[in-house]
């Protein structure tokens, strides 16, 4: 049994989710974590935010609220600044980039030690010298392998075949780097683990590529929505559509752009709002011209937002589950979506369509647009699915794993 846990996370994976769970049973003894809103760049994000200044980057740290006792949240800057280093050195020194890239915030969690704690909680390959050093303790090492380890690699092929995509190039770099990263810890990452949480069957199929993957250790672990929507009200207007996320690339932002180009056409009052951070660059570019980009939302707003679509269009390219997916069920707002979203295609009601395919969305949306009866009774069908992914059934799934191992 696990009860003392030490929850390893750069970001703020689902809206520090795990940690709130953990500490709400009484099982965390402490969240590892990098830049929050709290720390001292994070703090300099918010001083600059009310000033009015705003970027993307300041928005996703203002973001960062862990919401957890002081004395349990540890953060460090040191992974935030030795990034941007690392974006300074150039590619031949890839080896360098990686010990400066990767090794600060391990060296932070050792400093910080490992006191009492029985277990830890880490996200994905991130942190290994950490674990390393945990195990030797005797503590026991969970992973949360939370998408695809090749997602890197199939954003760096998107880019180079999509011209309209020419603005992320300079992202490109940094995509190698990322995928260098993952490929050179994931085995020993496998091998050490004693156990990980996987959230759907297409990430435990891409994971059967690598020797040391074992599907003794799986802990299968969906997760649950981040929004509690409550009661239906699902409450359409006509022709509007939705696409939520701060990736354009890997959610396939290009090819909604390019559906909305054909059903403009033929609607011309249609309303594709697209939810999120995205570069300025992108809003403005041609290519992109019949979204209509609304910027980041708080909670009350975003399940508006899911309530009033006809349809959620998520053309996902990589995900593991996607958790915009499970908010807009529990809205009650009908899905067109891939199987890389994660969710059971057997059991969870959507329209699943092929990736990177246009006309599929066209078509997927005007059976919606046309037929109101078959788009309200997917309305419910996905609400009412939504009831097995609630919060707090993803809760006692999770506290079960860790009281049984």
């Amino acid at each position: 049994m696990a009860n003392k846990i030490i929850v390893c996370q750069t970001g703020s994976r689902h809206r520090y989710m795990i940690p709130q769970v953990l500490e709400r049973n009484g099982m965390l003894h402490g969240l590892y974590t990098d830049t929050t809103a709290e720390s001292f760049i994070g703090k300099c994000a918010r001083l600059l935010s009310a000033l009015k200044i705003n970027n993307s980057t300041l928005t996703r740290l203002c973001k960062r609220q862990p919401c957890l006792p002081k004395e349990k949240t540890y953060t460090t800057d040191i992974l935030f600044l030795r990034k941007r280093v690392a974006r300074i050195i150039k590619r031949g020194d890839s080896l360098k980039k990686r010990y400066i890239h990767y090794t600060g915030f391990a060296d932070k969690c050792i400093k910080w030690g490992v006191g009492d704690a029985d277990c830890i909680y880490n996200m994905y390959i991130e942190n290994y010298d950490f674990l390393v050093y945990a195990k030797s303790k005797g503590l026991k090492i969970v992973v949360d392998i939370y998408e695809t380890p090749m997602t890197y690699k199939y954003l760096i092929e998107e880019i180079k075949n999509n011209p309209e995509y020419n603005i992320f190039n300079k992202q490109i770099e940094q995509y190698k780097y990322s995928h260098e990263v993952r490929m050179h810890y994931m085995e020993n990452i496998l091998k050490l683990a004693n156990y990980y949480t996987i959230p759907s069957q297409f990430v435990i199929k891409s994971m059967t590529e690598f020797k040391n993957f074992d599907r003794n250790k799986v802990l299968f672990l969906p997760y649950g929505s981040s929004i509690v929507s409550g009661k239906y009200k699902y409450k359409p207007i006509r022709h509007r559509l939705i696409w939520v996320g701060n990736d354009p690339v890997r959610k396939g932002l290009l090819y909604c752009a390019k559906a909305a180009d054909i059903l403009k056409q033929e609607y011309p009052d249609l309303d594709f709002r697209v939810i999120g951070v995205v570069n300025d660059e992108l809003k403005n570019a041609d290519a992109f011209k019949n979204l209509n980009f609304i910027g980041v939302l708080n909670k009350e707003q975003l399940m508006e937002e899911y309530r009033s679509a006809e349809a959620y269009v998520f053309p996902t390219l990589f995900e593991g589950f996607a958790g915009t997916v499970i908010e807009a069920a529990s809205c009650g707002c009908p899905i067109i979506t891939t199987e890389c979203a994660g969710t059971n295609i057997g059991e969870f009601p959507a329209i699943y369509i092929p990736q990177k395919n246009t006309d599929s969305i066209v078509q997927s949306v005007r059976y919606l647009f046309e037929d109101s009866q078959r788009r309200d009774k997917l309305s419910m069908e996905v609400y009412e699915y939504s009831t097995k992914l609630k919060p707090e059934i993803y809760e006692k799934r999770l506290v079960e794993y860790f009281k049984n191992i």
